[in-house]
């Protein structure tokens, strides 16, 4: 059927709604906040200019796939870029509450960071529960960050020792330490309500953002193969933190099922010295024996109570740090599960636009158009561009922070595995060295039994007279065994902490040594240098 209307072609391109659909407008860009980095970002182009090296711009065009430009990264991230955001918690103490809910006191510091009413907040108090809520939160609310995971409100110690209650100071300390020095966590506005809310928070935006994907459509799509990635040090990354979580978890189990079998042998030491002290009664003939049995005895039932204590010390000190350290490489590994969902959304929003350009295309090239169609081809076509640019942005700032923050990562498990090691060697070799102790305090007991230094008992009466050196090993000074004294943990610490004030007195005096005051000076020259 022909249409009534006479067809000029010139006239039907000049109307054709499709003719400028087709090339969407860019979404808008993210809020730039780094105009106060704007003065020096044009001094260091123009440095670069004068020393010859190749611009922002240039180097933009040599970005190769998968890397992204500085100057990308600032319009993405802006919080990387800048030192005027600051906020520090101190752990003050840790109130008794409910079982396992206990109050956690500190002190807040904040600078440059806006709507806040104030720089210094004291005696803020928060439970255990309330800071779980604020952690979950911020896990879900911040895909590009690794939130990390919190510690546990009770340790291996003993509950209300006071190894438990430093402990516990420590990793609080730690996890504050950990979210207020990530500027883009400070800058969101749940932190604010955490910190200025009375005593009973709740979070506020409870409502505006969720997971990614849950339940059985997480375990699902994690099982189908991860999209192409071109960011080639987070696919690598990826691997890697799960091998790690794997290996830590293996760690604590196998730490676990060590420190049972201690327990058992625990109780099968205090065994063995009950029947020790049946034995002594036994012995009739010869007092020196019977005075052995029952000093093994005891010496027996004191290693017991330490081989217990020393199963606590190795949850204390090592299985919890294992524990914790696993939990939070899960909760990374979590956090690049999520970003390859995203990509998989990404993935689909560009078959949606292209599925919604191709029927577009199909709509304008047919001979009549119908008004409403048109309408809504354009409608859905203008909307999957804007979901796409959308999720694009997105991976590129998740992308960008995943990058900046997997060196710290990679950086601050090392050091703390470390320190995890460190701690637990240090307390294997103390209480070995007071299992010897008193062991060794019975030697004069087993050589006392008769002239021949405790030997005739097992057939060896062609001794003679033995002198022995009764000197204890283990002492003050160190072990005479070796040439090595003592590491003390507090010493250490001790030093450490000298060490790094006189380094920021050297540094000091380096940066003020045009302007040292006569008080200063006789100070630093006070000071002993050989």
């Amino acid at each position: 059927m022909s249409s009534s209307v006479p067809y000029n072609p010139g006239d039907f391109e000049d109307n054709n709604p499709f003719t400028s659909v087709l090339d969407i407008a860019p979404a808008p860009p993210l809020e730039d906040t780094t105009s106060e980095n704007e003065g020096e970002t044009q001094a260091a182009q123009a440095a670069q200019a004068a020393q010859g090296l190749p611009s922002g711009e240039d180097k933009e065009t040599e970005i190769e796939e998968g890397q992204l430009s500085e100057i990308e990264l600032k319009r993405l991230i802006p919080e990387r870029y800048t030192k005027k955001y600051l906020m520090s918690i101190e752990m003050k103490a840790i109130e008794k509450n409910k079982p396992q809910n206990p109050i956690l006191r500190f002190e807040v510091t904040v600078k440059g960071l806006p709507k806040y009413r104030q720089e210094k907040y004291v005696n803020v108090r928060r439970t255990y529960n309330e800071v779980v809520k604020f952690n979950k939160y911020l896990t879900v609310s911040n895909l590009e960050v690794f939130v990390p995971v919190l510690p546990l409100s009770v340790t291996s110690y003993p509950p209300g020792s006071e190894d438990e209650t430093k402990q516990l100071l420590s990793v609080w300390q730690e996890w504050f330490d950990t979210i207020s020095r990530n500027r883009i966590l400070i800058r969101d506005e749940e932190f604010l309500y955490f910190i200025e809310s009375d005593f009973g928070y709740s979070v506020i935006n409870s409502n505006k953002k969720t997971l990614v994907a849950t339940g059985l459509m997480r375990k699902t799509l994690k099982q189908l193969s991860v999209p192409y990635d071109p960011y080639n040090e987070l696919s690598d990354f990826r691997p890697l933190i799960k091998n790690m979580y794997l290996e830590t978890l293996k760690l604590y189990k196998i730490l676990d099922r060590h420190t049972k079998l201690e327990k058992q042998l625990s109780i099968q030491l205090f065994d063995l010295g009950n029947k020790l002290l049946n034995l002594s009664q036994f012995e009739t003939m010869h007092p020196g024996m019977k005075n052995l049995w029952e000093k093994l005895s005891k010496i027996t039932h004191i290693q017991s109570d330490l081989f217990l204590i020393e199963c606590v010390t190795d949850m204390g000190t090592l299985g919890d740090g294992a524990r914790n350290m696993s939990e939070n490489l899960y909760q990374i590994k979590e956090a690049l599960t999520n970003r390859h969902l995203i990509m998989r959304e990404l993935n689909q929003a560009e078959q949606q636009t292209r599925s919604k350009r191709a029927q577009a295309i199909k709509i304008k090239n047919r001979a009549s158009l119908d008004p409403i169609k048109v309408d809504e081809a354009l409608r859905s076509l203008e909307y999957a561009t804007k979901a796409e640019e959308s999720l694009s942005l997105q991976v590129k700032r998740i992308s960008g922070e995943m990058i900046f923050e997997k060196a710290e990562i990679l950086e601050s498990t090392e050091l703390k595995f470390q320190k995890l090691i460190k701690n637990y060697t240090l307390h294997k070799v103390d209480h070995h060295r007071k299992v010897l102790k008193h062991l060794e305090s019975i030697r004069l007991d087993v050589r006392l039994v008769d002239d021949k230094g405790g030997l005739s008992r097992l057939n060896r009466n062609n001794l003679s007279t033995i002198k022995h050196n009764l000197l204890q090993s283990q002492s003050s000074s160190g072990d005479s065994w070796s040439s090595r004294s003592f590491r003390s943990l507090a010493e250490e610490k001790q030093q450490q902490r000298l060490k790094e004030e006189s380094g920021k007195e050297n540094k000091l005096f380096q940066e003020d040594e045009e302007m040292v005051d006569p008080k200063r000076a006789a100070h630093l020259l006070g000071v002993a240098t050989f």
